[in-house]
Order: structure tokens, then sequence, then C-alpha cells
């Protein structure tokens, strides 16, 4: 499997699915306030990388200082998610492990935002800001609970959320920027969303190579 064939597995037919499973998890274990931190950490992104993206495809608005037009969701979801899942799979084996296993999450996570999202769907910039915000959320969802008791998930609940994860990697594969570019030009009254932004420097998209 190539790099670009890669890429769409940082994408909500993925993450989402896997990060439901990480919440049926937290409430199998009895653990109803890490669930609902869990729910929380995932809103939120969704959130500030929505409102990211209806910004600029309604109105054109980014930080152009940043050559960030907007933040990536790929990036945010795989730092954000793969880090959680590893840190919480490694809690059944050894607790000591949890956060050599977070680690492990966010180099995977930021080598798929370098190598997997950025030369095929976003600039490098973007790429970053979302492995970033991923990072940051994953690594406080993971302090916030450090002191909660999470008991072991149970051995059905751990293998059927396995499965479940893995069938969704064998799915077709979409993005929600449809839903957005209707939202954004419905709030904004625009006649068309946003592709680009005017400030982008033609040199940054040179750097795109065309994805599958």
């Amino acid at each position: 499997m190539t790099l670009v064939e890669l890429t769409p597995y940082g994408g909500i037919t993925v993450m989402l699915p896997a990060a439901i499973v990480v919440g049926v998890w937290l409430c199998f274990c009895g653990s109803r306030r890490p669930a609902l931190l869990w729910l929380a950490t995932m809103l939120s992104m969704y959130v500030i990388v929505g409102l990211s993206k209806i910004l600029f495809k309604g109105w054109g608005i980014g930080l152009h200082s940043l050559n960030v037009a907007v933040i990536s969701g790929h990036a945010m979801h795989t730092c954000l998610v793969l880090t959680v899942v590893l840190s919480l799979l490694a809690r059944q084996i050894n607790p000591r492990l949890r956060w050599p296993a977070a680690g492990l999450g966010l180099i995977v996570g930021w080598w798929f935002a370098m190598n997997c999202v950025f030369p095929f769907i976003h600039p490098l910039q973007e790429a970053i800001a979302g492995a970033v915000l991923g990072s940051l959320a994953a690594c406080a969802f993971l302090y916030s609970i450090e002191g909660l008791e999470i008991r072991k998930i149970p051995l059905t609940a751990l293998v059927l959320g396995l499965v479940f994860m893995a069938f969704n990697t064998t799915t077709p594969k979409h993005t929600a920027e449809n839903v957005l570019n209707r939202i954004a030009v419905t709030i904004s009254g625009a006649q068309r969303a946003f592709k680009q932004p005017e400030w982008r420097q033609p040199e940054v998209l040179q750097q795109l190579k065309p994805s599958i």
C-alpha cells in the first residue's frame, strides 16, 4: 500500500468509529467521568476544525501569517485517536505502559501527518496545525484521567471494539468536505466555497501531490 492510499484512513470513516469505540470502552469500564471527558474532547476538536473550515470556505478567513487556511482534520484525528487508543490498550497489559504507548501513538500520528496528509491533501503548515491540535488534545485527555479509576476493559467489549475498528478500515472512505461546503455557503451567502486562499504562495501549492 502506497502513502497516498493510506491517507483516507485518517478521515472520519475510520477515526470517528474508533473514537466511538473509545467512548464505549470507557462506559464498559464503569467510568462515566472519563467517558464524558472523552466526549467533550472529541466535540471540542470537531468544533475547532469544523469552524476553521467553515470560516475559510464561507469567507476566505484563515491564518494568513502562518499560511494556514484550514486545520487538517486527518492529522488531528490520527494524533488524537491513535494516541488514546494505544494508551488505553497498553493499560490492559500494564498501566505503567500507558504513557510510552501514548508516545508511540504521537510518533505514528506525526509520521502520518508529515508523510500522508502533507504531500497529498494539505500544505505542510496545515498538517502541522492539525497534528499539534490532536497531540495537545490527546495529552490533555490522558492527563485528565490520570487520577481516575479505569477498570480493565471487558474482553468481549475489547474484542468487539477492535473488530469494529478493523471493519471500518475496509469500508469506502468519505470526508465531511461536501457537508462543510454547503454549510459555509449557506451561512455566508457566497456563490461557492473558497478552495484556495488568494494569499497562498504558488510554491506551497506546488508542494502538494495529486491524491487518489
